[in-house]
């Protein structure tokens, strides 16, 4: 994308605020299924693994020592997470610089411990509100990058099949699943990009995509050419394996020993699992990842344990970091609000 095909970042510029969908009104029972997934599994868990055995195991965590190696993962996550924001944004969005995105971004750490999509919605209105781009359109290239970082981890598990060895009966059928799992993967991700590219070359088939309901959704898919797939999946790379040294190491710290390419192979399934929007601050569905791929490096109580502290430490980082970017985003969405509402009076 050119340089000046990029909206200019100016008040008389901001698109309309009936750009923004309205809420609609979430079912109860909707609310209700992560909250009702998280008690099942954890229910399943203790009914298997005593509590006091995990109760136990989670008195003897080194908590200090835990912090130590997840506060500096945390800020290099961040820092890697806001650049390739920054570059998505200013190669299909708008001029905007790392400085000015890195405070949302922090600050979304905080509500993405509840909710990751009100999350990935309150970067998409901070980018609507700042540059004046399409709500939706912000909305779409925040959706690239979360589709890109799932194939991320598609990526290195697949790297991790390749060069691990399967020990026992159980783990040789989970990798031969696995790699029918990501060749499926990969070829919807191929099919995503050939379909794109097609439309972007076919005036029909793209005012097809445009028009349809998902148009708006779909407006940096469009624009993305298989390069930018393969830069968004470099700028992010180094924060999984930065996850993975860090697992490494809290991991030996807690007296448990894995082997570095086990970790690379299964905890890319653990994050996957945690994603899964069936538990509340993704706790329930890791448990369970870890306690079926890492059960046999140590006793079931300090797995679960482990993978308990490991992510309350993990996520108390993130937390600490976005509350202290969260009163400069704050403040900078309420100029915003009121600049608009001052260019409104004034027409």
């Amino acid at each position: 994308m050119s340089e000046d095909t990029r909206l200019p970042m100016r008040p008389d510029n901001l698109a309309p605020r009936d750009e923004i969908p309205a809420p609609r009104a979430t079912p109860f029972w909707r609310k209700a299924i992560p909250y009702l997934g998280t008690i099942v599994i954890f229910a399943l868990i203790f009914w298997r693994i005593p509590i006091r055995k995990v109760e136990q195991a989670l008195s003897q965590v080194p908590v200090l020592k835990f912090l130590a190696v997840f506060m500096p993962y945390s800020l290099f996550y961040c820092a890697i997470d806001s650049a390739c924001l920054t570059w998505v944004v200013r190669r299909f969005n708008a001029r905007m610089r790392y400085r000015d995105i890195l405070p949302i971004r922090a600050s979304m750490y905080v509500l993405a411990l509840i909710n990751t999509s009100l999350a990935q919605g309150g970067v998409a209105y901070y980018l609507h509100r700042k540059a004046g781009v399409s709500f939706l359109s912000a909305l779409s290239s925040v959706l690239f990058i979360a589709m890109l970082e799932i194939y991320q981890l598609f990526l290195f598990s697949t790297l991790g099949v390749i060069f691990y060895t399967p020990v026992g009966d159980a783990q040789v059928r989970i990798v031969a699943i696995l790699r029918v799992v990501y060749i499926v993967a990969w070829a919807m991700l191929a099919g995503i990009i050939t379909f794109f590219a097609i439309a972007r070359r076919s005036t029909p088939i793209r005012n097809w995509v445009e028009t349809g309901r998902a148009g708006a959704l779909l407006a940096t898919f469009i624009q993305a050419r298989p390069l930018d797939y393969l830069v968004v999946l470099a700028i992010k790379a180094p924060t999984f394996l930065a996850s993975v040294v860090a697992q490494y190491y809290a991991l030996a710290l807690y007296g448990i020993a894995v082997p570095f390419v086990k970790l690379m192979l299964f905890l890319p399934l653990v994050f996957l699992a945690a994603a899964l929007p069936i538990a509340v601050a993704h706790l329930g569905t890791s448990q369970a990842a870890w306690l079926l791929f890492f059960s046999g490096n140590a006793s079931a109580a300090k797995i679960v344990a482990y993978s308990l502290a490991a992510q309350l430490t993990f996520m108390l980082c993130n937390a600490l970091i976005g509350m202290v970017f969260l009163p400069r985003a704050s403040r900078e969405l309420t100029a915003l609000r009121a600049e608009t509402a001052s260019t409104s009076a004034t027409v």
